[in-house]
């Protein structure tokens, strides 16, 4: 039931996608863009690959969400965007509860989905199943029975990271990321797959000037919590 004074149904919908278009047409591209990794799972736990499997946060990976969730609830979030994996959707709905009266929209896409390794190559007991994983890193044109080459997943993840970054944004963003995500802008930032890596849970922030990233490891990082920024480009 809408409150008193409160615009609901269509109406809200109408409200809040016109605040969002202006809020794209005067915000900037160089606002914050927080990445933060999802907590963890039952396979988390056990040193093995969730991959498309779809499994929930275990008690210690909500509680795990905590520090991220105290730390972001006094910025300005706009949006989280979120895969729709019941681990990734569980962060963000925590995140977004913290978030005060007016919270952030949590926008649902499959474009920033985990590498689709195949069931056969998740939740075993090699985490994961290292030679195999890396040999279609080598060939990142070859697919993996029942799931994806690493061209498309960098095609699809990558395309729309870069889009991203292109929009105006009235204000940070957050994104709730896997493993595999992570290691990619690591990979596009840095030069460096686990440069920047974060443990379940992790926060970090990106901006960009120009050409030129500055990375601010935050909370569950390679290098440690708070870890001073690192700058790459020109």
């Amino acid at each position: 039931m809408a409150r008193e004074g409160y615009a609901s149904g269509p109406e809200a919908d109408r409200i809040k996608g016109a605040a969002r278009a202006m809020g794209q047409a005067l915000g900037s591209n160089k606002e914050p863009i927080y990445v933060m990794r999802h907590g963890m799972t039952a396979l988390d736990a056990m040193k093995r690959s969730d991959g498309w499997l779809d499994f929930p946060l275990t008690d210690e990976g909500r509680q795990g969400i905590i520090p991220a969730q105290q730390y972001l609830k006094e910025k300005p979030l706009t949006t989280i965007y979120a895969p729709d994996l019941k681990r990734n959707m569980e962060t963000a709905e925590i995140i977004q509860s913290g978030m005060g009266v007016n919270p952030p929209d949590i926008d649902v896409t499959d474009a920033i989905k985990t590498w689709n390794l195949g069931k056969k190559l998740v939740g075993s007991k090699k985490y994961p199943n290292r030679p195999i994983v890396k040999r279609y890193m080598a060939n990142p044109e070859k697919t993996p029975d029942g799931g994806e080459s690493m061209d498309t997943f960098r095609k699809r993840f990558l395309g729309w990271f870069e889009k991203l970054t292109k929009e105006k944004r009235a204000g940070p963003v957050l994104l709730v990321l896997s493993g595999s995500c992570i290691r990619e802008l690591s990979q596009l930032i840095a030069g460096n797959r686990d440069e920047h890596d974060l443990d379940e849970g992790g926060l970090m922030e990106l901006t960009r000037t120009g050409n030129s990233w500055t990375c601010h490891g935050i909370l569950g990082t390679k290098h440690g919590s708070g870890e001073e920024p690192s700058s790459y480009g020109s």
